[in-house]
């Protein structure tokens, strides 16, 4: 099969350390450039990895090599300008979450995608985990019949990042925008991903720039964005979200808080047929009449590799990816909700 070629925009830890570790990995993809506003490290990289091309600017890129797909992994409000572009010269594009930061240049960008025949795929991880997939395959069986009630969460004692992601320009939002957009996103799709009817939210920086000892936290490795550290954005959020089906979701999100923190995105799935939990992964129904709680037993995988396997994969058959730019928007509308019902201090109503 003919080798895709594919270039990384955006050189940060996570990029290096995942997307570019595995689409090296690949036997199918070339990696012809990498790009960065930081020469020293895009160089750096490039060097390391034995990458042919190495760039500052998408244009620059764009007028030098042809591409079949772009792999997008820079600051949230900088998605859909690079995705635009990408797309209008036929490249399939790869968008880290979220999918951008407004709703109207999301909606304007896959006008032009669409136009242009790319396909859009949108970083949701967590949809590739095993367990997740356990329970998505009972959820789509019908094991649980109609889902009327979902509790997500993923709540950290101290674990607010450094650099970009504080600084709402750049980032779109805190907490809600960087973990709560994997939280949310995993209970919607489980749930069957309906329709949001209203959204009553609260997001607020109750920690803020804290000065606790004895701990760490994940900093990006662009230094020069966000050099003021500016800190505008909240660090804890939570919603309750109706759908047009009935179904409700309660969502909390923390980067930082005093309580109990969790090891990973917990999920509670109520529905009259059964039930599930995660993480650990339990499936509760009735069998002849008895309440039974059940583990199922499997062997974890890497969800980075499967994800960008699958971005691959859709390149190469035009198909429609796991998670697409339409999904994408949708999951975006309903963080925008949680941000407008907090700032408006009223429930958020959506026509359908």
């Amino acid at each position: 099969m003919e080798k895709i070629n594919v270039a990384l925009i955006g050189v940060g830890a996570i990029a290096e350390s995942t997307h570019l570790v595995y689409l090296q990995q690949h036997k199918n993809v070339t990696v012809s450039a990498i790009v960065d506003l930081d020469i020293e490290r895009v160089k750096k990289v490039a060097e390391k990895n034995k990458i042919k091309h190495c760039f500052t600017t998408i244009d620059e890129m764009l007028n030098t090599i042809t591409l079949d797909a772009v792999i997008i992994c820079t600051p949230n409000g900088t998605h859909i300008p690079i995705a635009k572009k990408a797309a209008e010269h036929g490249i399939h594009v790869f968008i880290e979450k979220p999918i951008g930061t407004d709703l109207e240049e999301v909606k304007e960008y896959l006008k032009v995608s669409k136009a242009k025949n790319v396909m859009t795929m949108v970083g949701m991880t967590h949809r590739f985990r095993r367990d997740v997939s356990i329970v998505k395959e009972y959820a789509d069986r019908n094991t649980f019949g109609n889902i009327y009630y979902a509790k997500a969460k993923l709540c950290r004692r101290r674990d607010t990042p450094k650099g970009w992601f504080t600084n709402k320009d750049l980032s779109g939002g805190g907490a809600m925008m960087d973990t709560g957009v994997h939280v949310l996103d995993l209970a919607w799709w489980l749930m069957g991903q309906p329709k949001v009817a209203s959204i009553t939210g609260k997001t607020i920086s109750g920690l803020g720039n804290y000065q606790t000892k004895y701990v760490s936290s994940w900093e990006s490795q662009n230094k020069r964005l966000n050099g003021n550290h500016i800190f505008d954005v909240e660090d804890f959020g939570a919603a309750w979200i109706r759908f047009d089906n009935g179904a409700v979701l309660s969502l909390e999100i923390a980067w930082a808080m005093n309580g109990e923190q969790d090891e990973g995105i917990s999920i509670e799935l109520l529905g009259d047929k059964g039930g599930a939990t995660l993480t650990p992964l339990a499936i509760y129904k009735e069998e002849e009449g008895t309440l039974v709680k059940s583990n199922p037993l499997f062997e974890t995988n890497d969800a980075f590799e499967n994800e960008i396997n699958h971005f691959i994969h859709c390149v190469q058959t035009k198909s429609t990816p796991l998670i697409d730019g339409d999904q994408g928007y949708e999951v975006l509308k309903m963080l925008q909700g949680i941000y407008e019902s907090s700032e408006k201090q009223e429930e958020i109503k959506f026509k359908n």
